[in-house]
């Protein structure tokens, strides 16, 4: 059963004091690029999530519902720190849970507020067709990526795309290879930029890439898995 927890303020200096949340890893598609490589799955934001699989901290999908309806019109908040969007799996490809969905982009749309988050779930009909839904509705899916050709693609399909990039910002691309703009992360760059006043991935119809460096534990893994 898939576990969400709420805080109400981030205390993350790179988040910035938001409402955020951390959903159970079992909402992760094993079949993510970034599975075994993930930054989450060392250092603090491991521990925290470790206890929230384990149904040790966090309560369920209707809790979660209900606060986002508690929110206040225009509220920034940042769904999954880690984790992803709950899902099912049929002969080993994974569908997302269009029922959950609905209710988490209701909710989000019932207070005003203005949600956004990332999934690494395959763009199979029935993935993609569900995360323009939740972007035409109101809250912001970005799918997230692990090339700029990549990006380009799930852009040309009608969704904001992000994309990891190599550790090194010297060495990340100004544009994809359709001609996108690349930016890297404000929040990466700048001491005073976080995710509440850069909201950048909060905008569905951006004509831009969001680039990620390559962070973390893990990141010489992510920088040698980018440039194999």
């Amino acid at each position: 059963m898939t576990t969400v927890h709420i805080t109400k303020k981030s205390g993350n200096s790179k988040v910035g004091p938001i409402p955020v949340t951390t959903s159970s890893a079992d909402t992760c598609p094993k079949s993510c690029a970034m599975y075994d490589q993930c930054y989450a799955k060392t250092g603090p934001q491991s521990w925290h999530w470790n206890k929230v699989t384990a149904g040790k901290r966090g309560g369920n999908w209707s809790e979660l519902t209900d606060f986002v309806r508690s929110l206040k019109p225009h509220q920034v908040w940042r769904h999954n720190v880690s984790g992803d969007l709950p899902h099912t799996v049929v002969d080993d490809v994974e569908y997302i849970r269009l029922d959950l969905l609905k209710e988490l982009v209701d909710a989000n749309k019932s207070s005003d507020a203005k949600g956004y988050t990332y999934s690494h779930h395959k763009l199979h009909t029935h993935n993609l067709e569900a995360l323009k839904y939740a972007n035409k509705n109101g809250f912001t899916i970005n799918a997230s990526c692990e090339s700029l050709a990549q990006a380009d693609d799930a852009m040309d399909r009608g969704l904001p795309a992000v994309c990891v990039v190599n550790s090194d910002k010297s060495k990340c691309p100004e544009t994809t290879p359709q001609g996108r703009k690349v930016t890297i992360c404000p929040a990466q760059l700048h001491d005073n930029v976080t995710c509440s006043n850069c909201q950048l991935c909060s905008h569905t119809n951006r004509s831009n890439v969001v680039a990620f460096l390559a962070h973390g534990a893990r990141s010489k893994k992510v920088d040698e898995w980018i440039n194999a």
